[in-house]
């Protein structure tokens, strides 16, 4: 298992990971997200909301792994967006994508 996904279950269950289109949508609008990720098989144009959400929020964004990959490492069913609330993790996440997700 690479870096990100044990980072990403663990900041799961300790509850600062936003779940889901409509949470995560929230969290941007709210400026509760430090780091939103995709999965890499939604559709072009949820990519394309959440990428300018994101910009107009000065969020960082990265599309990352497939819906069952994202939903196996929190622990859930398939999930294709989640925004992580913690600056700690996102930092954290944000440095291993930075690195390839090793």
């Amino acid at each position: 298992m690479n870096k990100i996904a044990t980072l990403l279950g663990f900041a799961a269950k300790a509850g600062q990971l936003e779940i889901g289109s409509a949470s995560v949508e929230a969290a941007i609008k709210k400026k509760r997200a430090f780091l939103v990720i995709c999965a890499a098989d939604l559709s072009p144009k949820t990519q394309k909301s959440f990428a300018h959400w994101c910009e107009l929020q000065q969020i960082p964004f990265y599309l990352y792994g497939k819906r069952a990959e994202l939903g196996q490492w929190i622990g859930r069913p398939e999930r294709g967006v989640l925004g992580v609330i913690s600056k700690q993790f996102a930092a954290a996440i944000k440095g291993c994508l930075s690195d390839g997700g090793d």
